[in-house]
């Protein structure tokens, strides 16, 4: 094939769109038509490479579509299930619930509740922190393998997931209030403050009636206390301070332990509703799934089967009562002694 220069021959034809525009080339260089017609070809089909990354957010979307599907797919399985499964529920449901202090060792709250499914109430026993009791000669066992060891089998009953510690403590206390009560205990809660916090701030906060001016600081504990009588919408951190206040009622701990119940009383009526639920069901998976918040054997089946069943809980249907007792002295501290009598009572009457 002859070469030739742009000089020597104008090969440029508008009508002939196979051949290469002149401008494209040096004064002088020589033609090639076979290279030059490649080069071109190439020039005139390499455009911006936008197609695959139109398919890449197309594959993206598609993605998240399916993911959104399977979310919704697993969320009606979930109500369907437990909507099922709400059909099969014992006549009167029994749980614990256990609030760790602020070091997350001592039992703050103690609170033995009875669902009753019929008549859709709920009767909750407070049991003061302070209860003397003894343990089993294994528990104490299991107790002295842990550091600090107890000295004795007497204790007062928020000592015992202390010195149980983190490897028996909830299974010990457990055990320990089942035989204390004689019943069996089928769901438990084992929440500290943060997880408190956490679910009273995730539902907006709690409607409550605070009973007399709370001002108490220990800067050992980080405690801050500083609530005024009346009315009020409390947060999170404001619902803390209520009901980890004590020093100042004329009976202390029971005193305190009065405010925790009708603080309860609020909560449940205004949290535990199939309404509130279904309408934050990731504040409630959460803290079943997040060990930092919860350690409980309640899962998202049973929460959904007990949201269908309550509906919707009115103060009115719940009752609160303390452990029968009376303040006494053992192994020098103060403690508090059940009375064994009208504790069985109480409890018959319950569960009748």
């Amino acid at each position: 094939m002859e070469n030739y220069t742009r000089d020597e021959k104008n090969i440029y034809n508008t009508d002939d769109a196979t051949q290469p525009r002149p401008d494209i080339y040096d004064d002088n260089s020589p033609l090639n038509y076979v290279e030059e017609y490649e080069k071109i070809q190439r020039q005139t089909h390499e455009a911006p490479n936008h197609k695959p990354k139109r398919r890449k957010k197309s594959k993206f979307k598609k993605f998240l579509a399916k993911l959104l599907l399977l979310l919704v797919g697993l969320v009606c399985a979930a109500l369907l299930v437990g909507w099922l499964l709400s059909f099969t529920l014992p006549a009167k449901t029994t749980f614990l619930i256990m609030a760790t202090d602020q070091d997350g060792t001592r039992t703050d709250t103690l609170m033995y509740g009875v669902f009753d499914k019929k008549d859709k109430d709920i009767t909750l026993v407070s049991i003061p922190r302070d209860t003397y009791v003894t343990v089993s000669d294994d528990t104490y066992d299991l107790m002295n393998e842990e550091y600090p060891q107890p000295g004795s089998k007497s204790m007062k009953i928020n000592s015992v997931h202390h010195f149980g510690g983190e490897k028996y403590g909830t299974d010990m206390l457990l055990e320990q209030v089942e035989s204390l009560l004689d019943t069996k205990i089928d769901f438990y809660a084992k929440i500290n403050f943060k997880a408190f916090r956490y679910i009273i701030d995730s539902v907006g906060g709690i409607d409550f009636y605070v009973p007399q001016n709370m001002e108490y600081h220990d800067p050992l504990q980080n405690l801050n206390i500083s609530l005024s009588e009346g009315q009020q919408h409390l947060n999170g951190e404001q619902a803390e301070q209520l009901v980890r206040y004590r020093s100042g009622y004329a009976n202390a701990d029971l005193g305190r332990v009065d405010v925790q119940q009708q603080f309860m009383k609020a909560f449940i009526s205004q949290t535990l509703s199939k309404g509130t639920i279904l309408s934050n069901p990731m504040t409630f998976v959460n803290l079943i799934l997040d060990k930092q918040y919860i350690d409980t054997n309640v899962n998202v089946f049973d929460i959904v089967s007990y949201a269908f069943v309550i509906g919707g809980i009115d103060t009115a249907n719940i009752e609160t009562n303390t452990l029968p007792g009376k303040a006494a002295y053992a192994r020098g501290q103060s403690v508090y002694k059940l009375d064994e009598t009208k504790t069985y009572e109480l409890l018959e009457s319950i569960m009748q």
